[in-house]
């Protein structure tokens, strides 16, 4: 009981595994179709209602009024193959789990104004920034390849993850000469967050059929602050973000059920002390427009995730592979972003084209294997842009794959092995390869015609 306790506790406080943390990446991307269909290089452009997402110092770009929506919706697809353990003696099957998700990921309202004879915008938006959906699931066959191997057994996997952590954000920006602006931008994050972890596996080591069944909640909420610059000028733009590092509460509560051991309920709080610590992130963009209706972007993004750390009494781990931070093997990244956008006049109107590449190594690797982990992203967009509405669409494809260490049976995921003669934790290791296709919509209104605003306020408050 003590044992599956310990092993069980230790695994929660992992904002992510190290697995998942690849398959979903936690590089801090901003929103929109527009920016999606030109590989999120949108740093130095950042000029409509998105804008705060990406850069709040391009909210002084705007003109008019504002209302903006984007809804995304993807397909995921999560590949384990040629899984062995790690002495040689057993292999796994392949197991391919597929999952869903659709969603709005922004919605915001901006107001351009003149204070002091200067531009100024301010905005008032909501942004889901991380959407935890998918994980493992279905049946592998253990098969021995030795005389040493265990008997040849069926495995039945249930793990997933299911939440979110949304950011709402009051965000403003002021054009302090003819080509310098600065913006800000101040989130309050709010995550929540299920994981559940049913296996079974047929024959077991303690009987028939041994079985693990946990249920972890988690909550974070807290405050960050975004600063933003642009410098513009006739057909250059060079843009400048910085991202707070976020320290927030955190809170778990685990439920875990086992043919190993007595059922147990167990709960960490932010009132113990326990904090995620989410690390800084800077972003440097250029933007190029050769032509009034050609313009180039490139992007690059620098994460801290060396400190991406979770803290309580006693406690400082990576939140990637739950390591002390002197010895985990959680690397920093440099996000590389590329984009173009051609419009074309069509009746008054412009047709856009858009195309974008993205390079997103992620922070997360195995603390055995040691290998890193990249993503890979190719993006096109177009819609249709008029005075007072934007309307744009883009599909993104992103894939990747990572070798990794995993625990595959229950008796491991339980942290019994030892016990009863088994070799050694971690059970295996393979390679766990990501397809994944995204669909985003965006839609943004602009008031053309203020006057009647203007009108409506007057009869409010008078003239």
């Amino acid at each position: 009981m003590k044992a599956l306790g310990v092993a069980i506790v230790a695994a929660s406080l992992v904002f992510t595994s190290a697995a998942f943390g690849q398959v979903v990446s936690l590089n801090r991307a901003g929103s929109g179709a527009r920016a999606a269909g030109m590989g999120n290089a949108f740093i130095a452009i950042s000029d409509d209602g998105t804008a705060a997402s990406w850069n709040p110092a391009g909210l002084s770009q705007l003109r008019k009024p504002e209302f903006s929506l984007v809804h995304a919706a993807g397909r995921r697809t999560q590949f384990m193959e040629g899984y062995r353990a790690l002495d040689r003696s057993m292999a796994f099957t392949d197991l391919k789990t597929t999952s869903n998700v659709s969603n709005i990921e922004f919605a915001s309202a901006a107001l351009p104004f003149t204070l002091s004879g200067r531009p100024v915008t301010v905005q008032l938006g909501w942004r889901r920034l991380y959407q935890f959906s998918g994980g493992v699931r279905g049946d592998t066959r253990r098969v021995p390849v030795t005389a040493e191997g265990r008997p040849e057994g069926i495995i039945r996997l249930d793990n997933m993850s299911d939440g979110s952590v949304d950011i709402l954000g009051l965000a403003g920006a002021v054009r302090i000469t003819s080509r310098l602006s600065l913006g800000w931008s101040s989130d309050f994050y709010r995550g929540v967050w299920q994981d559940r972890a049913n296996v079974s596996e047929d024959p077991g080591v303690q009987g028939p059929t041994d079985f693990l069944s946990t249920r972890n909640g988690n909550r974070i909420g807290d405050h960050s602050l975004s600063l933003g610059l642009l410098l513009a000028y006739p057909s250059v733009k060079v843009g400048l973000v910085y991202h707070k590092a976020l320290r927030s509460g955190y809170d778990t509560d685990q439920h875990v059920r086992s043919s190993f051991g007595e059922s147990f309920d167990s709960s960490f709080t932010h009132d113990e002390g326990y904090r995620l610590r989410f690390p800084r992130s800077v972003g440097i963009g250029v933007a190029w427009v050769p032509r009034p209706l050609l313009r180039f972007a490139l992007d690059l993004t620098y994460d801290e995730w060396k400190k991406f750390l979770v803290e309580g009494p006693g406690l400082l781990q990576s939140g990637f592979d739950g390591l002390p931070p002197g010895l985990t093997t959680t690397r920093n990244t440099v996000t590389l972003n590329a984009g173009l956008e051609r419009l074309f006049p069509v009746q008054g109107t412009y047709v856009p084209l858009r195309l974008g590449f993205s390079h997103e190594p992620q922070g997360g690797r195995d603390a055995l294997v040691r290998k890193d982990a990249n993503q890979t992203v190719l993006a096109a967009g177009t819609g249709i842009n008029s005075n007072s509405l934007k309307f744009d669409v883009a599909l993104e494809y992103r894939w990747g794959s990572f070798q990794n260490t995993s625990n595959i049976s229950a008796v491991y995921m339980a942290g019994r092995a030892e016990e009863v003669g088994l070799p050694p934790p971690p059970e295996a290791d393979g390679t766990t390869r990501i397809e994944e296709w995204r669909l985003k919509v965006s839609m943004i209104y602009r008031i053309a015609d203020t006057e009647r605003i203007k009108d409506v306020l007057r009869k409010i408050f008078g003239s």
